[in-house]
């Protein structure tokens, strides 16, 4: 995915239950334009969703409800009881995310724009940063916070979460990529702090840059 940005590209990511969507709201209440692509997939799994036809096919007439589109909760526990389906699901859901992402974020007007990936870590940490990306924020988690994050606002059996657990990356590996990160184990009120002070050193950043450009000499 390169495509010429509008606007600088940061990457928002952290584990399951980690809290990118509050940090990604603080954001845009900010000004800053936030692309998500868990928000992606749910817009092509909805009811006329584009992915839709095909996922019926992969798990069956079952998974998919008239009015709401694809049932997640039944999906979650059949990549859980057959892990290779996952690889089917993302090679169905994973190109068409990052079309539409590639769209929104060449759209996107403000300061810099966020793409929030919460496997971002997963996909990337074997490979070069893409050349698009100005940054990566990660939003970081103890794991006893994180598994009562995650049970408090989605019913589902222990095992299913160890299984998703399982599934990505460790604490260590997301902060290993990162440039800054959050820290989500003190509150609501402690983690916006946090936000508002790195927007604030963002922009600083990004003003530097703009001087920077302006009072290079030109390279004949």
């Amino acid at each position: 995915m390169t495509p010429p940005q509008a606007t600088p590209v940061v990457v928002l990511t952290g584990g399951i239950g980690s809290g990118k969507s509050t940090v990604a709201h603080q954001l845009e209440t900010l000004g800053v334009p936030v692309v998500d692509a868990d928000a992606l997939v749910h817009e092509l799994t909805g009811p006329q969703g584009e992915a839709l036809a095909d996922l019926k096919l992969l798990f069956g007439e079952g998974s998919i409800c008239p009015s709401q589109g694809l049932d997640r909760a039944k999906v979650r526990q059949a990549v859980f009881a057959k892990p290779s389906l996952r690889q089917r699901l993302e090679a169905i859901l994973h190109p068409r995310v990052q079309a539409l992402a590639r769209q929104r974020l060449t759209e996107a007007q403000g300061p810099y724009s966020v793409y929030v990936v919460p496997l971002w870590t997963e996909t990337h940490r074997q490979t070069p940063r893409p050349e698009w990306v100005w940054k990566v924020i990660v939003v970081d988690i103890e794991e006893p916070h994180q598994r009562a994050r995650v049970l408090q606002r989605t019913a589902m059996p222990e095992a299913t979460l160890e299984g998703i657990l399982a599934a990505q990356a460790t604490r260590t590996e997301r902060l290993s990529l990162a440039d800054h990160v959050l820290t989500n184990n003190d509150g609501h009120d402690d983690l916006a702090k946090q936000v508002q002070a790195l927007h604030e050193q963002l922009l600083e950043q990004l003003r530097n840059e703009d001087q920077r450009t302006l009072r290079s000499p030109l390279v004949n």
